[in-house]
């Protein structure tokens, strides 16, 4: 299956973004001219004689930082946008110690709250959560503070474990080498950078799943690379299930957002969940040429999952009433996903469709099938994580094999 070449893009943003991005170029003008007295710094780095810190790494955004006391540390957390922009504080910094003291970090959050309990990591590779008795909360949530203690190694700190492009590119590649898979590059971000398609062999029937579109929307990364593993792994029923549907993988859709550590957006100022209809940006743009291929070859789409996370896991579905089918397929997946793993608190979350221009209004009101939106607990388990996404994915395909 071709894929076109990718649309010339203007590169032209809404006046709002413009004008934002320009109050922030001026607030970095404003900073940068006493960052050598003061020591503060906007979206690179602050240091003192007592530590350096800075957000030179994919994925890091430190907004401001000013060292107020040798050992006190403010930060000011602004989303990449004006308002109105879903509050999910995105933050991810390192510390390197220059001498042995112990740091009080003190980040307030402008149009957003502590949504995220701090992660932590010597490497940026292995995380933890930071320890309850290390942080506290303002009552509003718009104020988080960290103690930590005397330390002579860097230390990353940030709102959740960093999944970024470099890891999905390895995860990627590595699904790539099995031998129903083919890797294809849909298109470029407004950066410049790969949209990336892993597609297996044709068939009549065809499930779509995507992923990423919301930069700091980690929980939701993790399930679907745990889902999609299992959906390709050697066992009879993930066998079955390939021989029957072709499968659209698109994990990585914000690829621009997920590197400069944003909110929400992607680089046009856009939310990409909300671009399923008007398909203004080249990331969907790209995904959406794929889509019509896909039409016009006479594959009819069956299914399509998007990955998210939010503050507690949820499947938001399309209501009961809204098939024509008897049974209604994502209660009897869901049912039968709970059956195995009741420990695990997930909520089903029927909704009546909506004009919101997002994947799972878009792909039910064009297709008529089941399109859902499968949301993580920001604050789940990650063993958790790895333990039931493959569950949900075996209960898929037994579901989606049982149907005509």
């Amino acid at each position: 299956m071709s894929i076109s070449k990718r649309p010339s893009h203007s590169g032209k943003l809404p006046s709002s973004h413009v004008s934002w991005r320009a109050f922030r170029l001026l607030l970095k003008a404003a900073t940068m001219s006493i960052a050598m007295l003061s020591g503060s710094a906007l979206a690179d780095f602050c240091e003192s004689d007592i530590a350096l810190i800075d957000s030179n790494f994919s994925g890091g955004n430190l907004g401001v930082c000013e060292f107020t006391t040798p050992t006190s540390v403010s930060f000011t957390i602004t989303p990449e946008d004006a308002p109105p922009i879903n509050p999910s504080a995105w933050y991810s910094f390192r510390l390197s110690p220059k001498k042995n003291e112990a740091l009080q970090l003190s980040l307030t959050f402008v149009d957003g709250h502590a949504r995220y309990w701090p992660k932590v990591s010597t490497d940026g590779t292995t995380w933890q959560r930071l320890d309850d008795s290390q942080v506290s909360i303002s009552e509003d949530r718009s104020i988080l503070t960290i103690t930590l203690e005397r330390r002579s190694d860097p230390l990353f700190i940030s709102a959740q474990e960093l999944l970024v492009n470099d890891d999905y590119e390895q995860w990627m590649r590595s699904l790539a080498a099995h031998p129903e898979v083919g890797s294809r590059t849909l298109g470029r971000s407004i950066q410049g950078r790969p949209i990336q398609a892993l597609i297996t062999e044709q068939k009549p029937e065809v499930v779509y799943l995507f992923g990423r579109q919301h930069p700091p929307e980690i929980t939701g990364g993790l399930a679907m690379q745990s889902f999609v593993d299992e959906l390709f792994g050697d066992s009879d029923l993930a066998n079955e299930f390939r021989a029957r549907f072709m499968l659209v993988l698109v994990p990585l859709i914000n690829p621009d957002g997920v590197d400069a550590g944003h909110w929400r957006h992607n680089m046009g100022g856009r939310d990409l969940n909300r671009d399923w209809g008007p398909f203004t940006q080249p990331e969907i743009q790209s995904i959406k040429r794929l889509i019509d291929e896909i039409d016009e070859a006479g594959i009819a789409p069956k299914l399509m999952l998007d990955f998210h996370s939010t503050q507690r896991s949820r499947f938001y579905t399309q209501m009961p009433e809204d098939f024509d089918e008897e049974i209604d397929f994502a209660r009897d997946w869901l049912d039968r996903a709970r059956l195995r793993m009741s420990d695990f608190d997930f909520l089903y979350d029927p909704r009546k469709p909506s004009g919101q221009e997002n994947t799972k209004n878009y792909f039910y009101s064009t297709y008529h099938i089941p399109a859902i939106t499968y949301e993580i607990g920001d604050e789940v388990d990650r063993g958790d994580i790895s333990r039931t996404s493959p569950i949900f994915a075996q209960e898929m395909m037994r579901v989606m094999l049982k149907r005509e």
